[in-house]
């Protein structure tokens, strides 16, 4: 997987993050892409703290099926201690081997994910093989070179973003992950992106949440002077002070189904 490595701490952390409402209009918008239907059967890769099935089994009723699946042990825990839904699972589990039969759920899910495994491509034929034919996967995933955010030292900021990218194995995936899907056998219907743009320094916007594990990622891989990341954190917070803030990115949501036969 990534650089990334969830302690309970951190799990706290991504599962505030997926709390902000930045990252809750997302879930809407690929659940309205989704178009889930009661009864049916779904899997979620890579399913971190667990909102995305929530929702999902808030949908199905109790005649579907949700299962979870994340290699973090702590993120499973927390999601399974909150999960009031008999009909949803939690299970630790790799994305390049699901532990699930062949054609076994109507819909896959895998948000902000697939990057990060090295092996992307055979996640993707994870996801194919556990599909029923005529069932759907949505895939979401960034491409970290479209991240802009304001800076009154672009340079330092490159130097951090740049950093920031080896926390993912795949950085820009949405750049191919529409005929990465069609190579494994998909049908793609749909590909869209969702917006986040934030505009202050604000614990309910996406941009501050993933500030902190920037800071934290970069510092510890060392290749930049400590001085230097700090600084590039102190930025953000006195930009928004001073009405000069801006943060966008895009999520690039791809919809594609099993084809019959």
């Amino acid at each position: 997987m990534s650089g990334l490595s969830f302690t309970a701490e951190a799990a706290k952390r991504l599962e505030d993050l997926y709390m902000t409402a930045d990252v809750v209009a997302q879930r809407s918008y690929a659940l309205q892409k989704l178009r889930l239907r009661p009864g049916q059967a779904v899997v979620d890769i890579g399913s971190g703290p667990g909102f995305l099935c929530d929702a999902m089994a808030g949908i199905v009723g109790a005649s579907g099926r949700i299962r979870g699946i994340d290699l973090s042990s702590d993120l499973i825990e927390r999601s399974a201690d909150r999960n009031p839904y008999p009909w949803a699972s939690f299970r630790v589990g790799d994305a390049t081997a699901l532990d699930e039969p062949d054609e076994s759920f109507d819909v896959v899910t895998c948000a902000q994910v697939a990057e990060y495994v090295p092996d992307v491509d055979k996640v993707l034929c994870e996801a194919y093989r556990v599909l029923e034919p005529g069932g759907r996967a949505l895939f979401v995933a960034t491409d970290w070179d479209g991240v802009i955010w304001h800076s009154d030292e672009p340079e330092r900021m490159a130097a951090v973003m740049k950093s920031w990218e080896g926390h993912c194995a795949h950085p820009r995936l949405p750049r191919t992950l529409a005929w990465r899907m069609e190579s494994a056998g998909f049908t793609v219907e749909d590909a869209s992106i969702f917006p986040i743009l934030n505009l202050s320094w604000s614990d309910d916007s996406y941009s501050k949440g993933i500030a902190g594990f920037i800071r934290a990622y970069v510092a510890k891989r060392a290749e930049l002077p400590g001085d230097l990341v700090a600084a590039w954190a102190d930025e953000l917070p006195r930009l928004s002070e001073n009405h000069r803030y801006f943060f966008s990115s895009g999520r690039f949501v791809v919809l594609a189904s099993k084809p019959h036969g």
